[in-house]
C-alpha cells in the first residue's frame, strides 16, 4: 500500500487509501463502508441462526431459488426474508419482503399466477428440499 496524501489514510480491512470523512473518528483504523458491511453480516448471521439454519443454508437456500424471491419470482436489492410456518415452526423459503410481509400476512395481490405461485411454495416449500427441516426458535438462542 502506498503512502497515503494529506487528508487520506488507509482502511485496515480494504487496504485503500480513504479520506478522512470515511472514518468516524481520528482514531478508527476501519473506515466507514468496512464497518457497515462487517455489521451488516453479523447482523444477518444473527437473525439466520433464529431460524435453525447452519452455516452455508441461506446461501444454498438462495442459490437454489436462482437468487429469487420464491413465489413472485423476482431478484431484490436487500436481502430476502427466511419465511417459516407460524404453526409448526418449519422453514419454507426465502421470499422478498414484499411477498413475505404483505402477500402471505394480508392476503394474495390480484394476479392469479402469484397466487399459484404461493399456493406451490406452500404445498413444496424448497427448504425442505434442498436443506431439509429447520425450525424457528421464539427464544432466538441458538
Amino acid at each position: 500500500m502506498k503512502k497515503p496524501k494529506s487528508g487520506y489514510r488507509p482502511c485496515l480491512r480494504c487496504e485503500k487509501n480513504r479520506a478522512e470523512r470515511f472514518f468516524t473518528s481520528t482514531r478508527a483504523r476501519i473506515c466507514t463502508t468496512c464497518h457497515k458491511k462487517k455489521r451488516s453480516a453479523a447482523s444477518h448471521e444473527a437473525r439466520v441462526s433464529v431460524y435453525g439454519l447452519e452455516a452455508g443454508d441461506y446461501a444454498r437456500l438462495l442459490a437454489a431459488q436462482g437468487g429469487v424471491c420464491a413465489i413472485c419470482k423476482q431478484s431484490r436489492a436487500k436481502r430476502l426474508d427466511v419465511d417459516h410456518d407460524h404453526t409448526t415452526g418449519i422453514v419454507r423459503g426465502l421470499c422478498c419482503a414484499r411477498c413475505n410481509r404483505i402477500l402471505l400476512a394480508r392476503g394474495l395481490r390480484n394476479d392469479p399466477q402469484v397466487a399459484r405461485n404461493a399456493a406451490d411454495y406452500l404445498e413444496d416449500p424448497p427448504a425442505i428440499r434442498f436443506i431439509g427441516k429447520r425450525y424457528h426458535r421464539e427464544d432466538g438462542k441458538k
